[in-house]
């Protein structure tokens, strides 16, 4: 239980100081080449974001903590921060007011979308799983649970499983991530925390084994000393990414952590808890996020420092380059082969890692292109033209509940999702189109015809759209992405707080919400939303929450086929590899990337299950990275393009590059899964 003070805005727009008791039981195609230097751009006053400037602008709070967090509680993983979120949106109450309406526009479908119809039908877990990341094997399981085969996910007792420590007091287990980290064919677990540095509680390691028991690696973080006292990888880590970033066949991870370390910067108000008295650096934060590099058997070293993606602050003492001078508090994260050179980037923190090789010591090097592409501090604190007050304060730093790489209108081009976590979930992600080298916002629906948008809206509206009172005093937290009802285009899903989760539907011209039978409106915990086909059905179901969703829509005349990319040796170590895919008698090119974490506190399937509404030969191009390693600050070196043709009730096995097949190869056999 925590008291304190909020101001609460009033009908006429004042705010007033109110007390506060809460009780929580929480338990291709861009111009940067990968392989040429340059030197790494020092951003002030790095992209920071994200609530309402009057809200939050005076607001003192006076707090008594007892922070006693005892791991899960009640179904639901432990975090201080819903305790924080409900403190800092104290101020918030009745953001919808604020709603311009005009600038919103009205509803594209009135009479509801036609054709449309997606169904979801709940199970029930009879306890919590680990977290939303789904391990590699067919059939797949998210982590904490076994698939019989059947798409029945049964929760494990965690303690005989070996996953008992990871909820061990006083540690607050969060985001996770799995993935072969030894080389011996078996998922591993890397479990991250959210707590102060100056609490014994940091990261973890499971190994895999073929009977199904976890061991914990005592190993893993031992040689890494910590500012605030003891060791391992410590701090508030949310999405935890995987990822083989230095391209030596070993799966790396990324943990980033909240690197702030002035109470300037600190958003809980909780004295004691996260900050200490006296001057900087008085915050228990890390001193940087972290880039684990794997040497193939599970044993790692942290280069992301030396790589450029710490995201430090100068306080910190650590005297190399940042891009953070005061520190960042990284939220949604993704591996992406973003500008499909065959190297993984990484977004993160408001920042777009674009990966330009390895080093002698077979470290990556990353360039910040975030602001040269447009996605600049003003961006990101801008407001939607609905809200044109919900402009963020300049000591935020947080700028994203959720990001998320897309090809929402099969032009063949990712884009960004971000998701504001003061917003509802009625109200949608943001998104960034990348166009001649620059992100630019679409806020309204595309208002004329394309390869995908067949009936414009007839009036202005905005690019996602929901009948439900939108907000900026919100505590949803996540978003995801999947083609959903097979016709090749990707579905939103937005994580629920009170008001419950929110499913857009692509409609070739934007995004609406709209019912999803046992999904809709779902209520949530701050959890996100993993997905996966867990029956072997062509269609991705979705884990959330402590229930599975099976996909139950009907879309006759449609189909689907899988893509799983693997290594050499068929290693399940291609995480952010990216796919795409070439229907016939159309312009339309699907884009997809393979998992390693993302959205939100998730991690989807390995295999890339694509939906498609037309029938025959598809072409799928695979860009992997070259055999010769990208040096850098050598010489520029193009991809490795796979290419194959695949149909409909078909499984491709894409191999990466060897001395044998130099440009790989593909294997398909009949059936969507690999048995």
């Amino acid at each position: 239980m925590t008291r304190g003070l909020r101001l609460v805005r009033s009908t006429d727009g004042r705010f007033a100081v109110q007390s506060l008791t809460l009780n929580y039981d929480v338990a291709p195609h861009v111009a940067v080449h990968g392989c040429d230097r340059t030197a790494h751009t020092q951003v002030p006053n790095a992209v920071r974001a994200d609530v309402n400037r009057g809200a939050y602008r005076i607001a003192v709070y006076s707090s008594e903590v007892n922070c006693n967090v005892n791991g899960l509680s009640h179904g639901r993983i432990a975090r201080a921060s819903v305790l924080i979120v409900f403190l800092l949106l104290g101020g918030c109450e009745g953001g919808e007011d604020g709603t311009n309406n005009n600038a919103l526009g009205p509803n594209p479908f009135p009479n509801g979308v036609p054709g449309m119809g997606l169904v979801f039908v709940k199970h029930e877990l009879t306890a919590p799983y680990v977290a939303p990341a789904v391990a590699f094997p067919t059939p797949p399981y998210v982590i904490g649970t076994v698939n019989a085969g059947n798409g029945q996910l049964d929760v494990l007792d965690l303690t005989s499983t070996g996953l008992g420590p990871m909820f061990t007091p006083p540690r607050v287990a969060y985001g996770a991530a799995t993935a072969d980290f030894d080389g011996d064919g078996v998922p591993d677990v890397i479990s991250a925390v959210y707590s102060p540095t100056n609490v014994n509680s940091y990261a973890y390691l499971f190994r895999g084994s073929s009977t199904g028991l976890f061991s914990q690696d005592m190993s893993f973080g031992a040689d890494s000393s910590n500012p605030a006292g003891g060791y391992g990888y410590r701090g508030r880590t949310e999405t935890v990414v995987v990822a083989d970033f230095n391209n030596d066949g070993a799966v790396d991870v990324f943990l980033p952590t909240y690197t702030y370390l002035d109470s300037v910067h600190d958003l809980s108000g909780l004295p004691g808890t996260f900050y200490t008295s006296g001057p900087p650096p008085n915050v228990y934060n890390a001193y940087q996020s972290f880039l684990l590099l794997n040497d193939g058997k599970g044993n790692f070293r942290e280069a992301a420092v030396a790589a450029g993606i710490s995201m430090h602050s100068t306080l910190s003492g650590i005297a190399a380059p940042t891009t953070d001078p005061e520190g960042n508090q990284p939220e949604g994260v993704q591996a992406v082969d973003f500008n499909m050179d065959g190297l993984i980037d990484l977004y993160a923190g408001g920042h777009l890692f674009i990966n330009q090789g390895v080093d002698a010591n077979g470290v990556p090097h990353f360039k910040d292109m975030a602001l040269a592409w447009g996605l600049t501090r003003s961006v990101l604190q801008g407001p939607a033209p609905w809200f044109p007050d919900d402009v963020l304060p300049d000591y935020f730093l947080v700028t994203d509940e959720g990001a998320k790489f897309i090809d929402w209108d099969n032009d063949g081009h990712l884009a960004l999702l971000l998701f504001r976590w003061n917003w509802g979930p009625t109200h949608g992600p943001r998104l960034f189109e990348f166009k001649d080298s620059r992100f630019i916002e679409r806020v309204y629906a595309l208002s004329s015809k394309t390869a995908t948008c067949h009936n414009p809206p007839a009036h202005r509206t905005a690019f996602f759209w929901s009948s439900r009172p939108l907000t900026t005093g919100g505590i949803s937290a996540g978003i995801n992405a999947y083609d959903l009802d097979s016709d090749g285009l990707e579905e939103v899903l937005v994580s629920g707080d009170s008001t419950g989760s929110a499913i857009f539907y692509n409609y070739g011209c934007g995004f609406v919400e709209v019912p999803a039978g046992d999904l809709t409106q779902v209520p949530g915990a701050g959890t996100g939303m993993a997905l996966a086909d867990l029956d072997d059905d062509g269609k991705i179901d979705v884990i959330y929450e402590r229930a599975f969703y099976d996909n139950d829509t009907q879309a006759p005349g449609r189909g689907a086929f899988t893509v799983e990319v693997v290594g050499p040796n068929g290693e399940r170590n291609q995480f952010g590899r990216v796919i795409q895919v070439f229907p016939p008698a159309t312009s339309r090119i699907f884009t997809r990337v393979v998992d390693g974490g993302s959205g939100y506190l998730t991690q989807n399937q390995y295999p890339i299950l694509v939906g498609t509404p037309y029938a025959g030969t598809h072409t799928v191009k695979v860009y992997f990275a070259p055999l010769t390693a990208c040096t850098y600050g050598g010489p520029p070196r193009q991809p490795v393009v796979l290419q194959f043709s695949i149909q409909p009730g078909q499984h491709a096995e894409a191999y990466a590059p060897s001395e044998a097949h130099p440009i790989g190869i593909a294997v398909i056999t009949s059936g969507l899964a690999n048995h």
